[in-house]
């Protein structure tokens, strides 16, 4: 049975994935949109509402309930979530600059969230189940020994000098019968 500590761990696990996840998609998907918005008014009122997320809202006592791994990968996502924030709230460039910059930065996000799911979905599913129950399946049959299919059609320096290199190239010959056909 599950104490009421893992299963409060497991909530603010799911809590972080979600809020990381629908955060990345906002940025991802709604990027054309908040560029032009920017390009044509220069009004950067349109990124709060994309960058908005509970990260910020998370207390040290929410946090404590995750573990370490989490905390630090978590930590690298929002830090870089927040350095893109930044930037397009401070940033004086002309938007076809802009663009690639969110190019770089999406490009380090969605590699600081690869690692965030990484961990929380290892956590989440908790060590491996052990095996309790004793293998009573007897074998009659003898073990043999079989050539591998996959391990039979590779080449090996003893079978490459066996094999007729004029097989691999094109002659003269063959090019002349090409053009004729």
């Amino acid at each position: 049975m599950k104490s009421l500590n893992d299963d409060l761990s497991q909530r603010y696990l799911v809590l972080i994935k979600v809020d990381a996840t629908n955060l990345l998609n906002r940025i991802k998907t709604r990027q054309t949109d908040y560029m032009d918005a920017f390009s044509l008014k220069r009004d950067r009122e349109i990124f709060k509402e994309i960058f908005q997320c509970r990260y910020k809202g998370a207390t040290a006592f929410d946090l404590s309930h995750l573990p370490l791994e989490v905390i630090e990968v978590a930590n690298e996502f929002y830090t870089i979530v927040d350095d893109l924030y930044w930037y397009l709230m401070n940033t004086q460039d002309m938007p076809n600059a802009i663009e690639d910059e969110c190019f770089r930065f999406i490009y380090s996000i969605e590699k600081a969230y690869a690692s965030l799911c990484l961990y929380a979905d290892a956590e989440l599913s908790g060590p491996a189940e052990p095996i309790t129950e004793p293998i009573t399946e007897s074998v009659t049959e003898p073990i043999t020994e079989q050539e591998d299919p996959v391990e039979s059609e590779l080449v090996t320096p003893a079978k490459a000098s066996s094999v007729d290199s004029s097989e691999f190239f094109i002659t003269e010959d063959d090019l002349d019968s090409l053009e004729e056909n």
